[in-house]
């Protein structure tokens, strides 16, 4: 069984484009107030109002009940706040999947072993370092947009990817 991570935000759920739309509607731009808006930030409020990104949890069961994957969630986070309402939100709608949440400025390939597993992520600068490190990036793109990595625009087309080929070129 391979280790799947998937990120959080831009993958599961659709908070990065509601974030963004209200830091635009209340004129946030300076990168100081940016931080602090996100580490203020109703993180419960903004998951239930920002939702899935196209039935994203009703695909990760699927997912798991292939029984191909080990599947976790890794995602950045900028407070305990937002910690503690992304494990409060996945515990309700995905109990028993770990949900590791590490700090901003934190490598995701420093804070669990890359080596051999699975990263989907929409951030490029994760995915090559991800990759550098001995994983299998990922890109998950909501538009399609292709990229150097295998990009996906839906959770499922993990099913069709072989990973065991991709996993024994990388070693």
């Amino acid at each position: 069984m391979l280790t799947l991570y998937l990120d959080c935000d831009g993958v599961i759920l659709d908070t990065i484009n509601k974030s963004y739309q209200m830091l635009k509607d209340n004129g946030i731009t300076d990168p100081f107030q940016i931080q602090e808006f996100y580490r203020n930030l109703d993180w419960n409020k903004l998951i239930i109002e920002a939702g899935e990104i196209d039935n994203s949890i009703i695909k990760i069961r699927k997912l798991i009940d292939s029984g191909l994957f080990n599947i976790k969630i890794l995602t950045h986070v900028n407070s305990n706040n937002e910690s503690t309402a992304k494990i409060t939100y996945f515990n309700k709608v995905l109990p028993g999947v770990e949900v590791i949440t590490i700090l901003k400025g934190i490598e995701k390939a420093d804070f669990v072993n890359p080596k051999g597993a699975i990263l989907v992520d929409d951030f490029l600068p994760n995915l090559d370092y991800w990759e550098i490190q001995g994983g299998i990036a990922v890109k998950f793109s909501d538009s399609g947009k292709e990229s150097q990595y295998i990009t996906i625009t839906n959770l499922l087309d993990l099913l069709n990817i072989n990973f065991k080929y991709k996993k024994k070129v990388m070693q």
